[in-house]
């Protein structure tokens, strides 16, 4: 009989990831200890300050004193993890009704409900609300949250060509009437950068009669109006049948939602197993993210800025000869060939005092890597202007692919 854990043991050693001469350098970058005040654009690591593009803070809100404060008053009340139990025995107080009130003003829908993370919240609503009997259509860069969640639900699922509107017309078109069907996509892809075509989607939503499910993570706080993300963005929100979303983003702290019609919410919280079945979110956490989206909702002035240094950041990588592809967003995917990725990010944290993340498979396609850079609201020009010298030092030494395809 063969020993379940055998894989574990041939992982390193059978490795499609990186090649041999790469594990290396791989382990050291993707089990680096990160420090614990790690949100802002300037951390110190062992001692040495050094100037980050790695987080999800858009807009700087994960420091931002007034969340930070209300998230303290509360564990001072309340103590760090209450309440203590799921959100369906002990775990729904007023301080999650409100949030969700908060959530569905913010997504324009009848009702939301908030998980304990982003990915409870897309692997429940997925797993629920699909069934055996129904498919589920995704693109092929669906976040690993949503597959998960499709996998769980036992639905049909079937995959469409990244952004391909004919391609997955030509789904649609074969699948039968008998069975009910949902397209899932992201608003913004979280390694591409690049948005869904909601408008587009849309029709074809129409055409066929089926639902849009969109998991907007790094949407939210970021595109359109009042940041109310990508939906917003097209003009499309009435359209989009379930909105989702984390609190790990823009908002900048943690846990996840599900907003759309009351009836389909009140399905999910008795449906969905991340639930069900884990903890509720701490109310110092509830409170924080409920003070943290009355700001997203008023920061305009921050989104501009988050602009402003993609523009100048992204402008600036492209002069200097690297590929970017076709991202729409802060999200900016530097490309390489094979691994080049890890020694790009390696360089820049040890020359350059630059903390970014590289990317390698499963992540991308398999000979590709990226070094993926984000701007932030709280980012100087200085700082964009920093890293712009580095990556132009680095690529004058180091022979990139320019057209790989990620």
């Amino acid at each position: 009989m063969k020993d379940i854990f055998a894989k574990c043991e041939a992982f390193l050693a059978r490795s499609k990831t990186v090649l041999a001469g790469d594990q290396a350098l791989a382990t050291q970058l993707f089990t680096s200890v990160s420090p614990e005040e790690n949100a802002g654009p300037w951390i110190e690591v062992n001692g040495r300050k050094m100037l980050q593009f790695s987080t999800n803070d858009y807009l700087g809100l994960a420091s931002n004193p007034e969340v930070r404060k209300v998230g303290l008053d509360l564990a001072e009340r309340f103590g760090l993890c209450s309440p203590m139990g799921s959100r369906v025995l002990t775990g729904t107080t007023e301080h999650h009704l409100r949030l969700e009130r908060k959530v569905a003003e913010f997504k324009r829908t009848e009702a939301a409900l908030t998980f304990a993370t982003g990915s409870n919240a897309m692997m429940g609503a997925l797993a629920c609300v699909a069934h055996q009997r129904d498919t589920l259509i995704m693109d092929q860069y669906a976040h690993a949250s949503l597959v998960c969640g499709a996998k769980i639900s036992g639905a049909k699922t079937l995959f469409f060509r990244h952004n391909d509107m004919q391609d997955l017309e030509s789904i649609l078109r074969k699948e039968t009437d008998a069975r009910s069907i949902a397209i899932v996509v992201d608003g913004i892809y979280s390694m591409q950068g690049d948005m869904a075509p909601l408008d587009e989607l849309v029709e074809l939503k129409k055409k066929y009669n089926v639902r849009l499910f969109v998991d907007d993570a790094h949407g939210n706080g970021v595109c359109g109006d009042g940041g109310r993300g990508t939906a917003a963005h097209y003009g499309v929100e009435d359209e989009i049948d379930l909105h989702m979303g984390t609190f790990s983003k823009a908002v900048g702290t943690i846990g996840g939602f599900v907003a759309g019609p009351k009836v389909v919410l009140d399905f999910i919280r008795y449906n969905a197993p991340t639930f069900l079945f884990t903890k509720a979110m701490p109310i110092s956490i509830v409170g924080a993210t409920e003070k943290a989206i009355d700001l997203l909702m008023d920061a305009d002035d921050r989104r501009a800025k988050v602009w402003e240094n993609t523009k100048r950041l992204q402008d600036g990588v492209r002069e200097l000869g690297f590929s970017i592809g076709e991202t729409q967003s802060p999200i900016t995917p530097i490309k390489a060939k094979g691994s080049d990725a890890l020694y790009i990010a390696d360089e820049l944290r040890r020359d350059y005092g630059i903390w970014a993340v590289p990317v390698i498979y499963p992540g991308v396609h398999l000979g590709t890597s990226i070094v993926r850079v984000i701007p932030t609201a709280n980012h100087t020009e200085a700082d964009i202007d920093h890293l712009l010298d580095a990556l132009g030092a680095i690529h004058r030494k180091m022979a990139l692919a320019p057209q790989a395809s990620v």
